[in-house]
């Protein structure tokens, strides 16, 4: 590699004169994967600052110790997972009716310590809903007494039957109250 060129020193010039940039460094370049400089440095580290080598070779140091000690489940996704089964029983249990609120409410009284969110997001992931049940709602209401032999119907011709032709435009319209 050349001399660091550019303004925020990012920019290399290669022995053909072409410009490669720092940060792409590594995908145009024909190195060894990223998990061999790791091995690598797990083997120096005894002799050399892991810091050091980790600036050394380009790599980040966070990466590096994640690469050495891989983490498992945390304590909050340990949880997480034995509170999906108290959620999916409890929903069951309410025959599928009981949303996040009402969830949280009757996991509480169970003993069950539970905020409304993470329940909300359990029943996200286990793709669950409430069902709704509506009241039903009488709109209509209708008035058998009510006198209407005074209303003509002007679209019924002379046997009964519905007749929309129009001699005149305008003449015969038709609307809908709905």
């Amino acid at each position: 590699m050349g001399e660091i060129q550019g303004p925020a020193g990012r920019e290399r010039r290669v022995e053909t004169g072409k410009r490669v940039f720092g940060k792409s460094q590594r995908l145009l370049c024909s190195e060894a994967p990223v998990e061999d400089f790791y091995a690598f440095i797990e083997q120096e580290k005894a002799s050399l600052p892991i810091t050091w080598m980790c600036t050394k070779l380009g790599v980040s140091r966070a990466s590096y110790y994640r690469w050495a000690k891989p983490a498992g489940l945390t304590p909050t996704a340990i949880r997480h997972s034995e509170l999906r089964a108290e959620v999916a029983q409890e929903f069951e249990k309410s025959n599928q009716m009981a949303g996040r609120d009402q969830l949280t409410t009757l996991l509480n009284q169970r003993g069950v310590k539970v905020s409304t969110g993470t329940v909300g997001s359990i029943m996200n992931e286990l793709g669950v809903r409430a069902r709704r049940m509506r009241a039903w709602k009488n709109t209509t209401v209708s008035d058998p007494s009510a006198r209407t032999e005074h209303i003509k119907n002007h679209i019924l011709d002379s046997q009964g039957k519905r007749d929309f032709t129009a001699t005149v435009p305008g003449t015969r319209l038709v609307g809908d109250i709905t």
